[in-house]
Formats: structure tokens, C-alpha cells, sequence
């Protein structure tokens, strides 16, 4: 069994994919398999995908019919074996060192989940966000851990220190396998339902009896004018509505209290703000915009 197991939907990124699966390659844990998952890339991927496979004897390459970046993660799952498994988008990359120095954490700890932090960058170099204070904060409390699944939607609501360690993402994390295969934990398509890793890590996270953050950046997360939540997409406010009941419907399975709804009521809130900057900085017409600003006045729950 490897110690963990990296999974990387690739689709359409052959210009930042070599930065990426070689900083997965060069780990200083050796002990580890990689999981390239071609989402059926136009563009030259699927064939860099498998010369690294050729190379290295810890890389296996799931080809598959496009489904999105959930499905390719899902796929990417089916086929690992690590004891722990974690994501690597694949336009950004790790520092190598990433890897071992977490997993010692999670083995000393015995922790379900680590989280650590990230920074972001347009031009190599040029990264903000960058945090080395290496404060280790463990969390083992079932008020606690309930409230930081929470906390994943909307931080903001507990403005305090613990709204630090409070992110969604799934690839700024380490997640125990077991858990996973034991709870039937999957993503759902980010093409119906908005933060799809939002969602997987919410359902881990009611599932842990632990969770562990430190506050040091590895994950280097590359602004990409092309990736999806950089685009603005003019049916993304129906999508929040939607996306909004389905949350609170979540919540209601897992027997949260009916005023958490405040969390993806805020998560909704802010998406649209998100969406309404993008849509007036967009290069769409004057005319096109205010249409679109007339339309979202008529949606119901607005």
C-alpha cells in the first residue's frame, strides 16, 4: 500500500502540466502513486499522461469520456490504494517536500484529515499568500469538527481563529482512504452542483473523529483565466439556487440543526457577489449586461 496516493484530473492544461506532475514526481516521499486522470483532453495531455507513464513505475493514467472535474476525481478514487489520499489540480503544483513532511504529521497524530495552507500566483515568483508559521492546530472535539464541516460554506459567520483552517478545497488536504471507501464518499458533478469538493469534504468531515491544520503553505494554486471558476458563466445565479436547497437538504441528512441554513444561504450570497463582479468585468456588451442584471431581479429566491 503507498503512503498516499496524488490524483490529477488533467483536461486541457498541456501548457502547465509538466510544472505539475513533476513537482508530484520529485517528492522527497518516495513511497507514493500518482493518478494522471485524462478527462478526454483535446489537446496533447492524453499523450504526455502516458510517456509519464512509461518513465515512472508509480504513475497509472485513467483515460476516460469527459464527465468534469468531480467525475475525474471519482475516477481517480476508484483505482487508488494509498493510505492516505489527496488532490493536485492540474495547472498548479506542490512543494516537494509537501508530501512526507504532512504524512509524518497524520502518522504521529493519527489523524483522519490534514489541511494546510496555499498561496496564488498569475507569473512564477509572484505568489500571495504565502504562510511558514508551522502552527499545528488538532481538533478532536465532535462540537468542534461539526463546526468546521460548517465553516467549509461560509468561514465568515465565526470570525475568529478557528475560521483559518476552515476551507473546502480538496486539494489543500490529506484525507485517510478508509474513510472514504467506508462511507461511500464520492464528488458530485461541479456541473450541477457549485463547490463539488465543498461538498466531499463536508461529508468527510462529518464522518472524522479528528482533524489536524498547519499553517504552512505548499499548495501553489495558479490563477488560470481558462479554468472554470475563473469563467463567468451567465446561468451560474439559477445554478446557486439550486445548489443553495441542495445544501440545505444535505444538512437535514445529517441532522443539522435548521439554523446552520445560515452557511450555504451565505455560500449563495457570496457566489452570486463572485459571479456579478465577473459578469461587469467581463468584455460582454453594456446592453448584454444589463439584461443579465434584469434577469437575475426575477429569479424567486433573490
Amino acid at each position: 500500500m503507498p503512503k498516499i496516493s496524488i490524483i490529477i484530473p488533467i483536461y486541457n492544461v498541456e501548457k502547465y502540466l509538466d510544472k505539475c506532475v513533476q513537482s508530484a514526481i520529485n517528492q522527497t516521499l518516495h513511497d507514493i502513486e500518482i493518478i494522471l486522470v485524462d478527462d478526454e483532453s483535446p489537446d496533447g495531455c492524453p499523450q504526455m499522461c502516458d510517456e509519464y507513464a512509461k518513465k515512472d513505475s508509480r504513475i497509472k493514467v485513467v483515460h476516460k469520456k469527459n464527465g468534469g472535474l468531480g467525475f475525474a476525481r471519482n475516477s481517480g478514487l476508484e483505482v487508488a490504494t494509498g493510505e492516505y489520499v489527496t488532490f493536485l489540480d492540474s495547472d498548479d503544483y506542490i512543494d516537494l517536500n509537501a508530501y512526507e513532511e504532512l504524512y509524518q504529521i497524520a502518522i504521529e497524530e493519527d489523524l483522519d484529515i490534514i489541511r494546510f495552507s496555499n498561496d496564488r500566483f498569475k507569473k512564477e515568483g509572484k505568489n500571495i499568500g504565502t504562510h511558514y508559521s508551522n502552527k499545528l492546530t488538532i481538533h478532536n472535539n465532535k462540537n468542534d469538527l461539526k463546526q468546521i464541516a460548517l465553516c467549509i460554506f461560509s468561514p465568515s459567520i465565526n470570525n475568529n481563529e478557528k475560521s483559518l483552517v476552515y476551507n473546502g478545497s480538496s486539494c489543500f488536504a490529506l484525507f485517510r482512504r478508509n474513510i472514504i471507501i467506508k462511507n461511500n464518499l464520492v464528488f458530485p458533478s461541479e456541473r450541477e452542483i457549485l463547490g463539488e469538493d465543498y461538498v466531499f469534504c463536508f461529508k468527510f468531515m462529518m464522518c472524522v473523529k479528528n482533524f489536524g491544520f498547519i499553517d504552512r503553505t505548499y499548495y501553489h494554486y495558479r490563477i488560470n483565466p481558462n479554468s472554470l471558476t475563473q469563467k463567468p458563466k451567465k446561468d451560474k445565479v439559477e445554478k446557486a439556487v439550486y445548489n443553495c436547497e441542495y445544501l440545505i437538504n444535505m444538512f437535514k441528512d445529517y441532522n443539522i440543526p435548521k439554523a446552520a441554513e445560515q452557511y450555504p444561504q451565505l455560500y449563495f450570497i457570496n457566489t452570486v457577489r463572485v459571479l456579478t463582479h465577473q459578469i461587469l468585468d467581463s468584455n460582454i456588451s453594456l446592453k448584454e449586461k444589463k439584461e443579465w442584471i434584469k434577469k437575475q431581479s426575477m429569479i424567486p429566491y433573490i
